[in-house]
C-alpha cells in the first residue's frame, strides 16, 4: 500500500518532536507551573498525537499545541476539584453555622457606629447615599430625582464612603 504525498513518516513526527520539546516544556510549565508535570504532561501529548489516525495533519504544530493545551487544562481542572474535595466538610456537625456571641455583639457594634458615621455625614451626601445603599437607587435615577449630575451623585458617594471610613478608623 503506497503513502499519501502528505502524510507524515514516523522520521519526520520524531525530528518534529524533537525540535519542538523545549517550546512544548515550556509552553506547558506556564500552564501548570511545575516542572514534572509539564514533562508529563508533554509525554502525554506526544502519546496522544502518536495515537491519532490518519497521519495527514496539515499543522503539526498547531495540532500538537491544541492536545496540550486539552491535557493542561484538564490537570488544572482536576487540581481544582481536588481542592474542592478537600474543602468540603465531610461531617455537617463539625461546622458550627450558628453566629458566636462575639460576632453578634462586634456586628451590632459595628452596625451603631456605622449609623453614627452616617448620620454625622452632610445632609446632601447622606441623602444621596441611602438613596444608593438603602432605596437601591442607580446614579442615573438619583441624579434625575435630585435634579443633579450623574458626577454630582458620584462624588456625594465617594465623599460619603471617604468620610465613613474616617469616621469609623478614628472611633
Amino acid at each position: 500500500m503506497t503513502q499519501p504525498h502528505n502524510a507524515v513518516t514516523s522520521q519526520e513526527l520524531a525530528d518534529f518532536f524533537n525540535a519542538s520539546h523545549p517550546q512544548l516544556q515550556k509552553y506547558l510549565y506556564w500552564q501548570v507551573r511545575s516542572r514534572e508535570v509539564a514533562e508529563e504532561l508533554a509525554q502525554e501529548t506526544y502519546l496522544r498525537f502518536l495515537k491519532q489516525e490518519p497521519r495527514q495533519i496539515l499543522d503539526l504544530n498547531a495540532f500538537m499545541f491544541t492536545i496540550a493545551a486539552n491535557l493542561a487544562r484538564d490537570h488544572l481542572r482536576g487540581i481544582k476539584r481536588q481542592q474542592h474535595r478537600e474543602m468540603v466538610p465531610l461531617d455537617t456537625d463539625i461546622a458550627d453555622s450558628k453566629p458566636h456571641t462575639e460576632d453578634i455583639v462586634a456586628r451590632q457594634y459595628l452596625g451603631e457606629q456605622l449609623q453614627q458615621a452616617i448620620a454625622s455625614l452632610p445632609d446632601r451626601t447622606r441623602e444621596i447615599f441611602l438613596l444608593y445603599r438603602a432605596d437601591e437607587l442607580s446614579y442615573k435615577q438619583i441624579a434625575a430625582r435630585l435634579d443633579i449630575s450623574e458626577r454630582t451623585v458620584e462624588y456625594h458617594l465617594r465623599q460619603a464612603l471617604l468620610l465613613c471610613r474616617s469616621f469609623l478608623t478614628n472611633t
